[in-house]
């Protein structure tokens, strides 16, 4: 069987064909996850250290810790990473091949227990030292919201100025004449 299409129409079909993207299986991917309220309390401490710049990892998702630093780069503009790290004991490693290339430790946080960790070096060994616990910020139920919410608008009924366009009519306000 022949088919009567030009050579010219079929390799614009067969060049839109290859182009096509792969179809997603969008359903089957899941959504990427928000972030826990302990992993907003440590991005949140790690904004406070570093500056708004913080760059949260992927590995930031489920850690036991967290490590903040700055590698270090050539031009000396590299950004502020908050990884996640398993345990303390992987934040210890972490920490010390971080020391070891060079690059610039800013801090570390414990996320399970909402603290930051304060590095101490004495005879060589490196320890972690809890600071201040660090009160995380507590979701609000439904009806808490529904009651903000309430109140908002009351608020903003009691504030709001009158409308002046219903006056204008009546001699008040500028015309956008041209004065005599």
């Amino acid at each position: 069987m022949s088919n009567d299409e030009p050579e010219y129409l079929k390799a614009i079909r067969r060049a839109q064909e290859r182009q096509k993207p792969a179809p997603r299986a969008g359903a089957d991917l899941p959504k990427e996850a928000p972030l826990s309220p302990a992993e907003r309390e440590g991005l949140r401490w790690a904004r406070e250290v570093a500056g708004q710049d913080v760059r949260p990892g992927p590995t930031l998702r489920g850690a036991k810790c967290a490590f903040l630093c700055q590698p270090k780069t050539y031009d000396g503009k590299a950004p502020i990473l908050l990884d996640g790290v398993a345990s303390r004991e992987a934040l210890l490693n972490r920490y010390e091949a971080a020391t070891s290339f060079g690059d610039k430790v800013l801090g570390c946080y414990d996320l399970v227990g909402s603290r930051p960790l304060n590095i101490e070096t004495k005879d060589g060994k490196t320890s972690f030292v809890p600071g201040a616990v660090r009160q995380l910020a507590k979701a609000m139920t439904p009806e808490q919201m529904i009651r903000k919410a309430a109140q908002e608008a009351e608020q903003l009924a009691k504030t709001r100025k009158p409308d002046d366009r219903m006056g204008r009519g009546k001699g008040g306000g500028g015309g956008g004449g041209r004065g005599r």
